[in-house]
């Protein structure tokens, strides 16, 4: 008998924040790597350290395929003479570039913690939030999906990425006679997200999200006027306030460190 388990999201990248999250994954993976060079097998997994929805599942077996895909969006903008005749377009312009989807089929997870570990693939996928939250089993308390890792091996050299859960397909193939399910079958595809952990060297492949840049906060500056310089387009002072969480744009300080969106950054944000 076969029991089948399918979840999907929607997933938006949330602005902001994520900081000390992605700075506590990079340094649970350097943990992973030392312990590989110590000659310790260290199965690939995912892993969350949010203090909110915080969980470890390791894989039984290493993945026999991941997939990376990334794609972008073009337009061209006619030109027009005098006489309101087309007269030939510009040049490629970009619209959008999304962020890396990595998918990984086949996961197989066996024993009696196959279905706990299932359980944890789709709590990550239920965002709760509010009051009434609280005391439920299960439910997290924020609106967004969580961050959580996926590793395996050395982050320079193999696979490292901050990620969200996009969707999660989950087959029980294999019941004990109690009806325990003691064998798995995963699909997952998951969307990388801006992290720390683009900062890390990466192999040429890898496709890793472009870090951030810094702005050090001179007398007269503005939001608006950082991001005419850094973008060229004014506009753009919302997304810099969402990613540095600043409620009250008036309140720049001179020599106050402002973080730059990248690129993925200010194509996904919520508003311009």
């Amino acid at each position: 008998m076969t029991m089948s388990v399918g979840v999907g999201a929607s997933v938006a990248t949330a602005a902001g924040g994520g900081a000390v999250v992605g700075a506590a994954s990079a340094a649970v993976g350097a943990g992973v790597s030392a312990a590989m060079i110590a000659g310790a097998r260290v199965p690939a997994m995912l892993y969350c350290v949010n203090p909110l929805t915080p969980g470890v599942v390791p894989f039984d077996f290493n993945p026999e395929k991941i997939s990376i895909k990334r794609s972008a969006s073009y337009t061209a903008k006619p030109n027009m003479h005098a006489l309101h005749v087309p007269g030939g377009a510009s040049g490629t312009i970009t619209k959008s570039v999304q962020a890396p989807m990595i998918s990984i089929s086949k996961i197989v997870f066996e024993g009696v913690t196959a279905k706990l570990r299932c359980d944890q693939l789709l709590r990550w996928m239920s965002p709760f939030s509010g009051i009434g939250s609280m005391g439920i089993a299960g439910a997290t308390l924020e609106t967004t999906l969580p961050e959580i890792t996926f590793q395996w091996g050395p982050p320079m050299v193999a696979f490292m990425y901050q990620v969200r859960l996009v969707s999660v397909g989950i087959s029980y193939v294999r019941f004990d006679f109690t009806g325990i399910p003691i064998r798995a079958e995963i699909d997952l595809s998951m969307r990388e997200q801006p992290s720390a952990l683009a900062s890390l060297p990466t192999n040429p492949t890898s496709g890793g999200l472009p870090g951030r840049r810094t702005h050090t906060v001179s007398s007269g500056d503005t939001l608006q006027s950082i991001a005419m310089a850094h973008y060229g387009r004014p506009g753009l002072w919302r997304r810099i306030a969402e990613v540095n969480r600043i409620g009250n744009p008036s309140r720049l300080r001179p020599g106050q460190t402002v973080y730059l969106p990248n690129p993925d950054e200010l194509t996904t944000g919520s508003s311009r």
